[in-house]
């Protein structure tokens, strides 16, 4: 009985996590070029849901923590009610948003408020680093092998998958390709800078390679930025400063062979950020979304306190930034906690990667989606965000870290009383 409750809890916390991150583009891609596009529509809800179910039944198997902190619930509950009572007014006022008010509810709840609920209160277990670790690398190397077999012959021929493949055809989004392989490939590297035991260095750097594929095919500027700045924080927070010093040269080497992979692949993100200031002037993408920022601003400049709305109706959508959508749809009210969760995941993020280094890619899996969220992604679907900073949260790392130090400094004791005779 007791092998099938742990069996039972192992599939469903690793099916989770899995079907969280890349597994679920996994699906999609398989989906979509054996089924056809028109599967995303089905499967969306209904898997959210399962994540949702699968995650309850953990939560029933090992119960609620005997203790947790309670400033961060508090603050997570305070933000979570002010943006449903965003949702129920939109509801109340009838107005027409890019998806019905009832998909918001329905997706937040689904993707980010009842996931982080039962991942911050469930109780934690040694077990839960090992399936999340697994769950992410497994997943992101299934995801790179799958666009490596389906989309082959695109490589080295087009700069970004969206330029040779349409909605109606085998189509899969460059920027779930390029953050997914961007969170795989920081979390194998970031393994091996840390020398975290029980995984392979060989495996850590093949599914590092893999992911090199769905990453230049994706072409995103905001994945690069994403892989880069946890990086930058992990050097610097380093206690041994020749350490940091190794570490900032590997990270250069590295960023010289992302630009000749670049070139290799035919991807044109390179070209992409060296094209941000013409892109401004022209009005390409970059531009619209600065555009979007303002508009967004100016309407929390009217409504500084609970919010204007859900999106903007100027541009018939959410700002594509989750501080500035934060200020748009829940006010000052709704951004002093949302900021303090988020200041809180940060600081937690940095003492892993001071003191407990080998568990330095649970922090960096975290920064990684909140830097994302800074240029793709609403409150409503940052179920990545959502997921990385309970599991930030959950777990108290600085009394675990005092605890560890506190038993080898008794174990040094004892043994300096044995050797003495006493």
């Amino acid at each position: 009985m007791v092998f099938n409750k742990y069996k039972m809890y192992v599939i469903a916390f690793f099916g989770a996590i899995f079907f969280t991150f890349s597994g679920y583009y996994v699906l999609l891609m398989v989906g979509n070029n054996t089924i056809g596009p028109q599967l995303s529509r089905y499967i969306t809800i209904p898997l959210r849901v399962f994540i949702v179910l699968l995650l309850g039944i953990c939560f029933l198997l090992v119960g609620k923590k005997k203790s947790f902190k309670q400033l961060p619930f508090l603050a997570f509950l305070t933000f979570s009610l002010l943006y449903l009572l965003r949702i129920a007014l939109e509801m109340l006022k009838g107005t027409a948003n890019h998806i019905s008010n009832e998909s918001f509810l329905l997706y937040f709840l689904s993707f980010g408020f009842l996931p982080f609920l039962i991942l911050y209160l469930k109780e934690d277990l040694e077990l839960d680093q090992k399936l999340y670790r697994s769950a992410m690398l497994i997943s992101g190397a299934l995801l790179a092998i799958f666009t490596l077999l389906f989309y082959r012959d695109l490589i080295g021929t087009v700069g970004r998958i969206s330029l040779a493949v349409s909605r109606d055809e085998n189509y899969i989004s460059p920027l779930a390709l390029s953050y997914s392989a961007s969170l795989t490939m920081g979390i194998s590297l970031i393994l091996l800078l840390s020398k975290a035991k029980g995984v392979s260095k060989w495996f850590l750097l093949v599914v590092a390679g893999l992911s090199c594929v769905p990453f230049f095919l994706g072409a995103s500027r905001g994945s690069v930025m994403a892989l880069i700045f946890p990086f930058l924080l992990f050097i610097v927070n380093q206690k041994n400063k020749l350490k940091s010093f190794y570490l900032l040269a590997a990270l250069v080497f590295a960023g010289a062979i992302i630009v000749i992979l670049s070139s290799y692949f035919g991807s044109n993100i390179i070209e992409r950020f060296t094209s941000i200031g013409d892109g401004i002037q022209s009005g390409s993408s970059s531009a619209e979304r600065i555009v979007i920022w303002e508009i967004a601003l100016e309407h929390f400049k009217r409504n500084p306190l609970l919010g204007f709305g859900l999106e903007s109706p100027e541009t018939g959508n959410y700002p594509h930034n989750i501080f500035v959508e934060v200020l748009l749809t829940t006010g000052i009210l709704g951004f002093i906690p949302f900021v303090y969760l988020v200041i809180k995941a940060v600081l937690n993020a940095l003492f892993i990667f001071k003191y407990v280094p080998h568990k330095a890619w649970i922090g960096l899996i975290f920064l990684e989606c909140l830097i994302q969220n800074q240029f793709s992604g609403g409150i409503y679907t940052a179920s990545w965000l959502w997921f990385s900073m309970a599991f930030v949260l959950a777990a108290d790392y600085k009394v675990n870290y005092m605890q560890e130090r506190l038993d080898y400094i008794e174990t040094l004791d004892e043994e300096r009383m044995v050797t003495h005779g006493r």
